[in-house]
């Protein structure tokens, strides 16, 4: 199943004139942590993909404190069928998360999720490449028939810090189940914003960047 034509009519709708100021405050909230990117970037594909899934499935609009993906089911502007109605409850219910790549056995994709430890597999991924056991990733995981797939949304961590993640997502774990839900994301974010400060300051140390005491104040 290939949800990417449902995610692209969200954000075409959610990205339209009546939204052009949230559009504004979400690409300079983004850029602070994604850094800028034009078409004639190497990544753009990828950073479009993160700044999609970003926009529709975690960033708060503003005039609702409601995610877009929160919104659509009830929104009367936005038109579904009954047929693609069940679509996009699976999107609302998606799972956003770190993983552990553990083996691709054909196309079918084993991951662990870190914060669970909860495996999945993919079956009949239509993404297999990119994925190394020794390097964390973020990814969004959406329901279809009993199982999963990949959204187009990923940020691979460097092997050198995954001892630092496993530490972060320890520290997460232990605190009030109440509490876990938002550090997750409070922690993923922060990862990804280390991943593009480390791809922008290639001359400093990486362990200095994925640090609790980093000097860029990450």
């Amino acid at each position: 199943m290939n949800y990417e034509p449902l995610i692209e009519k969200l954000m075409q709708h959610y990205t339209g004139a009546h939204y052009s100021k949230e559009v504004e405050a979400a690409k300079g909230d983004f850029f602070e942590r994604a850094g800028t990117f034009d078409e004639a970037s190497v990544d753009f594909e990828l950073k479009m993909a993160q700044f999609t899934d970003w926009y529709l499935f975690i960033r708060p609009m503003q005039t609702t404190s409601r995610a877009s993906i929160e919104m659509v089911l009830d929104d009367p502007h936005f038109v579904i069928s009954e047929t693609d109605r069940p679509l996009y409850l699976n999107l609302r219910n998606s799972r956003h998360s770190l993983f552990e790549f553990q083996k691709l056995k054909g196309d079918d994709v084993y991951i662990r999720d870190l914060f669970t430890g909860f495996k999945y597999v993919i079956r009949k991924s239509r993404l297999t490449q990119g994925f190394n056991k020794d390097e964390y990733f973020e990814a969004r995981l959406i329901p279809f028939e009993g199982g999963f797939v990949f959204s187009n949304a990923f940020c691979f961590h460097p092997s050198p810090v995954s001892k630092f993640i496993l530490k972060e997502v320890k520290r997460v774990n232990k605190l009030p189940e109440e509490e876990q839900s938002e550090a997750r994301e409070e922690l993923i974010s922060r990862l990804f914003k280390m991943k593009n400060k480390h791809e922008q300051y290639r001359h400093l140390d990486i362990q200095h960047i994925y640090s609790n005491e980093s000097k860029l104040k990450l």
